[in-house]
């Protein structure tokens, strides 16, 4: 019988030597990453309580090994004195340990926003995160997704919202222009006196262009930069009614709203309580827009198709006023 050739184990240690090396690279990369975001953490909260605003945090934890990498902080607070406050439960901060070129961003439990103009909202949500990415093309790009969000007050007010989809990034042909993309479905709002405004659904499309002269905070030097809103499209369906808006608008020389949009408006009875809810006009104008709007669709065989015009501090479509336009104004110094 001949004798049987022994097998070697060399290459079997070998493999194993082989996958060790590369699990210690990994883990080396992967600690590594984590330190890079977790010192990029504390030097913005460092610029952050440099420039006035309020920022504290609880433990900062490292999460995730070996399949993604996560910097868990608890309990977060942003606050500019006298302008906002945000706090969550949880914020997350997720990466490929090896790309660290686009974070995620996913507060998680329940949150507060507050301002002076909208008061204390809590809200929370079944999913929200959102993201900033390098992006060879544009610079940089940001974009935020939420599913079944909920928020309400100490009013009574409650808003709910299905789905949100935002987009927002210089513009691929004009680096000084933003461009922002929006659909959200199922929102709506129930108001302490019963009444409910519900957007079953909302696109939009457009252009902030000479975007530079908006870092100078003073609308009229971007109006006189030729700064204008390129508003692409614009399609809701809301209360009932159905819009849908395309066309540009800019500041006159006192800085209000001003242009023309081209606009067709179907069933727009269901318009008075947003119009209201917006502070476009007071309730009772709002009425007032709402029935004259009904009777010009009537007119024109139940859809209302005439521009939008935004002249002298107002806006009106048929002859019909829907909005006041106040100055937009400058931005306010905090208040301490």
């Amino acid at each position: 019988m001949a004798e049987q050739k022994k097998v070697s184990r060399t290459w079997l240690y070998a493999a194993w030597i082989g996958a060790g090396l590369v699990v210690a690279a990994y883990f080396a990369l992967w600690r590594y990453a984590a330190g890079e975001i977790e010192m990029a953490v504390r030097q913005w909260v460092d610029d952050q309580r440099q420039a006035g605003l309020i920022v504290e945090h609880g433990p900062v934890t490292r999460e995730g090994f070996p399949f993604f990498l996560r910097i868990r902080i608890d309990a977060p607070k942003i606050a500019a004195p006298g302008t906002y406050a945000w706090t969550a439960e949880r914020l997350n901060l997720d990466a490929l340990p090896y790309d660290l070129n686009r974070i995620i961003f996913s507060p998680s439990g329940a949150q507060t926003i507050a301002a002076p103009d909208i008061g204390e909202w809590r809200l929370s949500a079944e999913d929200m995160r959102a993201s900033i990415a390098q992006d060879r093309a544009r610079g940089w790009a940001f974009s935020m997704n939420v599913d079944n969000a909920r928020a309400s007050n100490a009013s009574g007010v409650a808003a709910r919202l299905s789905r949100l989809v935002f987009d927002f990034a210089p513009d691929t042909e004009d680096l000084n222009a933003l461009t922002l993309s929006l659909v959200s479905e199922g929102f709506a709002v129930d108001q302490a006196g019963g009444e409910t405004i519900d957007i079953q659904k909302l696109e939009t499309a457009l252009a902030i262009t000479e975007t530079a002269m908006l870092l100078v905070g003073d609308p009229a030097a971007w109006s006189g930069a030729g700064g204008v809103v390129k508003l692409y499209g614009l399609n809701a369906e809301a209360n009932g009614a159905e819009i849908s808006v395309h066309g540009e608008v800019g500041l006159d020389i006192l800085s209000r709203p001003d242009g023309r949009l081209n606009a067709r408006i179907a069933k727009p009875v269901g318009l008075a309580p947003l119009i209201s809810m917006s502070g476009a006009l007071a309730p009772d104008e709002a009425d007032a827009a709402a029935a004259g709007l009904a009777l010009a669709a009537m007119a024109q065989g139940g859809a209302i198709d005439a521009p939008i015009e935004m002249r002298d501090g107002a806006a009106s479509v048929a002859g019909v006023k829907i909005a006041d336009l106040p100055a937009v104004a400058r931005p306010s110094p905090p208040i301490d």
